[in-house]
């Protein structure tokens, strides 16, 4: 994928989880059990943090220094998102709300200094493994959106 797509496949995906959110009321965004006991005020917590480990990934490649996000380390994914939770768990659903929207401006400004040979040659960053970045963005952001839309989805509907 090249830039242009990639933002508009993140602006595509913003837009569509947005629209479900609207359909829930205060109360619904705080219900338990979700995705295991998980509310979608967690989930968006959820989304938020790893979407924020993708912006201080591409900020760091532009410094050219080899990224030390928690995308880097080797370390167990639901150990990540159990700690995350735990620290996300009380903040109220207005800042959740204020940080989902704004990682996904910072993003999209973030990759805006990026070429389209940065993003999808798998060569250019070695340490991605011949995978290219492109695909790495795609994970943290709309991919990771989609995935979690269909939760919420499935949760809604088994709700009635």
């Amino acid at each position: 994928m090249n830039k242009k797509e990639i933002i508009a496949a993140m602006q595509n995906s913003h837009e569509l989880l947005v629209e479900m959110l609207n359909e829930l009321n205060t109360e619904e965004m705080d219900v338990p059990g979700v995705v295991g006991n998980w509310t979608i005020k967690d989930i968006l917590a959820h989304l938020t943090r790893w979407e924020a480990e993708l912006v201080k990934l591409l900020w760091q490649l532009r410094q050219g220094t080899q990224p030390t996000t928690i995308l880097n380390q080797d370390i167990s994914l639901d150990e990540v998102n159990a700690r995350w939770h735990e620290e996300d768990k009380d903040r109220p659903l207005d800042r959740i709300l204020k940080d989902f929207h704004g990682v996904r401006e910072q993003t999209i400004r973030r990759l805006d200094h990026f070429k389209d040979d940065d993003l999808t040659n798998p060569q250019r960053y070695t340490w991605l493994g011949g995978r290219p970045l492109w695909m790495w963005v795609a994970e943290d952001s709309f991919e990771h959106d989609l995935e979690h839309m269909e939760q919420i989805q499935a949760w809604r509907e088994n709700r009635g």
